[in-house]
């Protein structure tokens, strides 16, 4: 599960800036359904990120998203030093000299990882990696000051050889994954189940969606999912397999439509069914709809999202998503955090969203320490606070938070001259 996620210099995020997933101490407003108990620590099992357009809250997805795929991905092997493409806080001169900065603390099991590292495009100027096992105190594994590598040895054998192995602009955990050191391959298999999907692009997640519900299983779990929702549709079922002429848009060229034909490109679609009534409102047949001619976007969306949401909480997992609200009623939003709160939420799966929907930011559905907040300051860098800073006395678990909110008692919110407005 994730604890922390730090970034620094990265985008419009200058200074350092954490976003905490640790549970409030002595705070125990909802505590049976949002926090999980876990090595010893208090975890919360989502967070929201607000802020006015351009205040920041993508940066923050952003830089999780960038850090995991630095650290997933391979770099090309037929370039012997390429540019790491970050991309530095580029509104102070001083700053886009400075490596940025990304560290994550989470847990794996009952191990809790600190793992970070400070790059800029020329490679990697350090990196570290701490490791807390139950009923010890944390010890580091190594740290790295660009090619100078040190490494533990009452902590891991071994590693010191595959230091000198590792290019400047190589993680060293990377490599140590490559030669299958288990805490490596540990960490690696938990990054790689930290997802991410943006609001405003969710087409390409049907296809997805698709393959999952071709079995039974998972077929029945989200027609479950889709029926609390209530978009009346009584069945779904998917057709998978190659494209033919019909599929094809006749509006493409021949010679399109011959290498579409020819390619290894399959489709995926979806179908929902739909009760059809007499006069006397009994139910006397069911229509089948194509999920991307005949449904509205709302149900577009929510379907193509409901694949990977309700694979993130069968594994476990985390899921990160930008533009939450984005083609989707309040009421769906809503349903979803209900989803990763609710019992069938087992296995402590995350959500970290940025969203501008304020009607899930109330002491019904969210505590204070899930509420953050984006604002930039009058050099345009990013400040990224939590609603659980400010004063209990003013803001407590029985407050609209939201209704605060759009007052601009916490900032965050658009600053408008509404003078220029005035007749």
């Amino acid at each position: 599960m994730l604890i922390s996620f730090s970034v620094e210099n990265f985008r419009s995020i200058r200074d350092r800036q954490s976003l905490i997933m640790h549970a409030a101490k002595g705070d125990n407003h909802l505590a049976h359904s949002h926090v999980v108990e876990k090595a010893g620590n208090s975890i919360l099992k989502t967070a929201a990120i607000y802020g006015a357009n351009a205040s920041g809250k993508s940066n923050v997805i952003n830089a999780m998203i960038w850090m995991k795929r630095f650290i997933v991905e391979a770099i090309s092997e037929k370039v012997e030093s390429p540019e790491i493409p970050v991309e530095p806080f580029r509104l102070q001169r001083s700053s886009v000299k400075k490596p940025s900065v990304f560290e994550i603390e989470f847990l794996v099991g009952e191990i809790l990882y600190r793992y970070g590292f400070a790059v800029n495009t020329n490679g990697v100027q350090e990196e570290w990696l701490f490791r807390k096992r139950p009923k010890s105190k944390p010890a580091e594994i190594f740290s790295r000051q660009k090619q100078e590598i040190k490494t533990n040895t009452s902590q891991e054998k071994g590693l010191k050889p595959f230091a000198e192995r590792t290019r400047p602009n190589t993680l060293f955990l990377k490599v140590c994954a490559e030669f299958n050191f288990s805490f490596a391959e540990e960490i690696m298999n938990w990054l790689r189940r930290f997802r991410n999907i943006s609001g405003l692009s969710d087409e390409g997640f049907v296809r997805y969606t698709a393959k999952r519900i071709s079995k039974e299983s998972h077929r029945e779990e989200l027609l479950e999912f889709i029926r609390k929702a209530d978009f009346n549709i009584c069945d779904i079922r998917s057709e998978l397999g190659p494209l033919t002429d019909e599929d094809i848009p006749p509006i493409l060229s021949s010679e399109i439509r011959k290498k579409l034909l020819s390619s290894s490109v399959s489709k995926s679609d979806i179908l929902t069914s739909h009760s059809v009534f007499d006069n006397s409102g009994k139910i006397v047949a069911t229509e089948e709809f194509d999920l991307k001619k005949d449904e509205s976007e709302g149900t577009r969306k929510f379907v193509a999202l409901a694949g990977p949401i309700l694979h993130t909480i069968e594994e476990g997992s985390i899921l990160l998503i930008d533009e939450f609200e984005a083609r989707l009623h309040p009421n769906l939003t809503k349903s979803i955090l209900q989803w990763f709160q609710g019992p069938q939420n087992r296995k402590g799966a995350q959500i970290v969203f940025a969203t501008h929907d304020t009607g899930l930011m109330t002491p019904e559905l969210m505590r204070r320490d899930q509420i953050w907040f984006c604002d930039k300051d009058e050099q345009g860098a990013t400040t990224l606070f939590c609603l659980d800073e400010f004063d209990k006395q003013d803001v407590r678990n029985t407050t609209k938070f939201n209704r605060q909110y759009l007052q601009g008692i916490f900032g965050a919110v658009p600053r408008i001259a509404l003078e220029e407005f005035a007749v």
